[in-house]
C-alpha cells in the first residue's frame, strides 16, 4: 500500500468518532461548547474591528472588556473566524474545526511515526492507537477542549521535523520545526507548554550528541517565532486573578491510580474524576504491559523501538507521578504548574506515549506471521472506543446564536482574564460608555469601537470621568490630543478608566494600545519571520545553484 493511500485510510478512519456531530444541526454538549462559541464571535469581532491578531475584546464582560486573547490561545479561533468569515455558522464552525483537528492529528502523527520507524504498517499502528486513545476522544467529545485539540496535531509535526533533523540537519526541516512549534505553542496554554518539554526530551533522547544543538535551535525559533503570544501571557499574567482563583484547584483532580488501568467502556461515573474518564484504555494498557516484558526480559528488538519504548515508559512514569498526590509539593509551589488546572491533564502525554508503545507488538512473531492478529488488535482497540463516537453528555439545541455574539459573561472559569485591579466580573451593563463622576458636562456624541472609544463633552468647570472599560496596561486617555494622567484605582470605580477633563470643550479619544512586553514580543516574533524567509531563501538559492 502507497503512503498516500494510508493517509486516505488514516482520515478516513478518523472520521469515524466525529460523524455523529454532522448528523444534527444542534451542537454537541461538552465542558466547554458554549464558552468556545461566545469565544469564536469575540474573536471574529475582534478580528474585524482591525486587531491583528486580538488581545482586547470589548463586548464580553458586560460590555467592560476584558484582555481575553492577551492570555487565550489564538489556533482554533483564527480557523474559525475564517469559517464564519465564508458564512458558516458558529456551531458548524465549531464542529468544521474540531474535526480538522482530528484530522490533522491522523497525518502529522503517520508522517512522524513512519519517519521514525520507516516502516508504513508500524506508523499506521501507532496513529490508529495515537487517534483512539480514549482520553483523546474525551477531549473532543466530553470536554470539547477547543483549543488542546490542535496540541496533538501540531506536537506530531514538531517530532517529525526533529526526526528528519536528527538524521540530516537541513535549514528547510529546522523552518519546519520552528513553524510546527510556533503553532503548537498558540494552539493552548498549559498543554502546549508540556508537549515542547516532551519535544526537548525527544532530542535528548534520539540526537547524536554533535546534531542536537540543531534540534535546540529549531525549538527555540519555534519560541522566539511564537514571542508574540507566550510573552506577554507570562509577564502580564501576574495582573489577572487566575493563580489566586486557581492555587488549590488541583487538589480535587488527582485520580485514583488504579483508574488509569480500569477499562471504562461505557464513561462509568464511579471511575471518573471531575466528570473525566481516565482511563488509558484497554489495548493500550496492552501495549503498556508489552513494552514492559520487553525490558524486563531482555527481548531482542529493534533498537529505534527500544529506544521509543523507553522513552515512552519515561514520559509515563512522569505523568503518573504528576497525577498523583505525591507531587502535591510541586503543585503548591510551582505556579506555572497550577496553570494546568487538572492533574489529569498529563493524560495527554500517556496518549502520546502509549500509541508509541504500541510497536512493542512488532517484537512479537505472532504480530508480524499472522494477518488476523493485526487486524483483530487494530479493530478491536477501534471499537473498543464506540461509545465515545456519541457524544456522552448528548446535545444543545442553539435557537439563536445572536446570544454569543452580545455573550454578557467572561467565558472564563477561574478568573484568568479577570484583573487585579477591578472589583471581579461585571454584573450588568453601565447606563453608557462614558461618564461623569464628579461636576458637570454634557456629551455630544460617544464612539465605541473595539479598541477606541470617542466622545466629545463640554464643561463649564471641567470634570472627572470614567470610561467604563476594565482597566488593563495598554489603556491610554487623550484629551485634545493631549495624553492624560488614567486613575484606575480609585475605590469607588475599581479597575476602571478615570480621568480629568478641563472646562471648555473637549475632544476625548480612550484608546487600547499594546504594551511594552507585548510589542517586544511582536517584534521578537517580526525578526524571527524574516530571519526564517533568509533562511530559507538562502537555502533555496544553494540549492539551485
Amino acid at each position: 500500500m502507497s503512503l498516500f493511500k494510508h493517509y486516505l485510510l488514516i482520515v478516513a478512519i478518523s472520521f469515524l468518532p466525529l460523524v455523529s456531530i454532522f448528523l444534527t444541526p444542534d451542537l454537541p454538549h461538552t465542558h466547554d461548547g458554549l464558552v468556545h462559541l461566545a469565544r469564536m464571535a469575540a474573536y471574529d469581532k475582534a478580528l474585524r474591528g482591525g486587531q491583528i491578531l486580538p488581545r482586547w475584546v470589548s463586548d464580553l464582560n458586560y460590555g467592560y472588556g476584558m484582555p481575553l486573547f492577551n492570555f487565550i490561545y489564538h489556533t482554533p479561533y483564527l480557523l474559525s473566524a475564517l469559517f464564519i468569515s465564508v458564512g458558516f455558522s458558529l456551531v458548524n464552525s465549531f464542529k468544521i474545526v474540531l474535526l480538522l483537528s482530528f484530522l490533522l492529528s491522523g497525518i502529522t502523527m503517520f508522517a512522524f511515526a513512519h519517519e521514525l520507524f520507516d516502516d508504513s504498517q508500524k506508523a499506521l499502528v501507532v496513529t490508529l492507537f495515537y487517534q483512539f486513545a480514549p482520553f483523546r476522544l474525551v477531549e473532543v467529545l466530553v470536554r470539547g477542549s477547543f483549543g488542546e485539540m490542535y496540541t496533538y496535531a501540531f506536537l506530531p509535526l514538531v517530532l517529525f521535523g526533529l526526526t528528519k533533523i536528527s538524521k540530516k540537519p537541513t535549514i528547510s526541516y529546522i523552518v519546519i520545526t520552528a513553524i510546527a512549534t510556533a503553532l503548537l505553542i498558540i494552539s493552548h496554554n498549559s498543554i502546549s507548554l508540556v508537549f515542547f518539554g516532551i519535544s526537548s526530551l525527544f532530542i535528548l533522547f534520539f540526537f547524536k550528541k554533535e546534531r542536537i544543538p540543531y534540534g535546540v535551535i529549531a525549538l527555540a525559533l519555534g519560541l522566539s517565532l511564537a514571542s508574540f503570544y507566550w510573552l506577554p501571557a507570562m509577564l502580564e499574567h501576574g495582573y489577572t486573578l487566575g493563580d489566586l482563583y486557581m492555587r488549590d484547584r488541583f487538589k480535587e483532580h488527582f485520580p485514583p491510580i488504579v483508574n488509569f488501568f480500569i477499562p471504562n467502556f461505557f464513561n462509568a461515573k464511579n471511575i471518573q474524576t471531575g466528570g473525566i474518564s481516565v482511563q488509558f484504555g484497554l489495548f493500550h494498557m496492552i501495549a503498556l504491559l508489552t513494552s514492559i516484558h520487553i525490558f524486563m526480559s531482555n527481548k531482542k528488538t529493534d533498537s529505534i523501538i527500544k529506544k521509543s519504548l523507553l522513552f515512552s515508559l519515561v514520559l509515563i512514569i512522569i505523568s503518573l507521578f504528576f497525577m498523583q498526590p505525591i507531587s502535591k509539593i510541586f503543585w503548591e509551589n510551582i505556579p506555572m504548574l497550577r496553570q494546568f488546572q487538572f492533574p489529569w491533564r498529563f493524560l495527554s502525554v500517556t496518549s502520546l506515549a502509549t500509541a508509541l508503545l504500541s510497536v512493542s507488538f512488532f517484537s512479537y512473531p505472532i504480530f508480524n506471521k499472522n494477518n488476523w492478529v493485526f487486524l483483530i488488535i487494530i479493530l478491536g482497540m477501534i471499537f473498543s472506543t464506540a461509545y465515545y463516537w456519541y457524544p456522552p453528555l448528548g446535545f444543545d439545541k442553539i435557537k439563536d446564536e445572536k446570544q454569543f455574539w452580545n455573550y454578557p459573561l467572561t467565558t472564563t472559569y477561574f478568573g484568568e482574564t479577570d484583573v487585579v485591579w477591578s472589583a471581579g466580573p461585571a454584573k450588568e451593563y453601565a447606563k453608557q460608555q462614558i461618564e461623569i463622576i464628579d461636576g458637570q458636562a454634557n456629551f455630544s456624541s460617544i464612539i465605541k469601537q473595539s479598541t477606541i472609544h470617542t466622545t466629545v463633552v463640554e464643561s463649564k468647570n471641567g470634570a472627572r470621568l470614567v470610561d467604563n472599560t476594565q482597566y488593563f496596561p495598554g489603556w491610554k486617555v487623550y484629551v485634545n490630543n493631549t495624553k492624560v494622567p488614567v486613575e484606575f484605582q480609585d475605590q469607588n470605580w475599581r479597575g476602571l478608566v478615570t480621568f480629568a477633563i478641563p472646562k471648555g470643550q473637549s475632544n476625548i479619544r480612550v484608546i487600547f494600545k499594546k504594551s511594552i512586553i507585548q510589542r517586544i514580543g511582536e517584534y521578537i516574533s517580526l525578526g524571527t519571520i524574516l530571519l526564517l524567509t533568509c533562511m530559507t531563501v538562502m537555502h533555496i538559492r544553494k540549492k539551485n545553484s
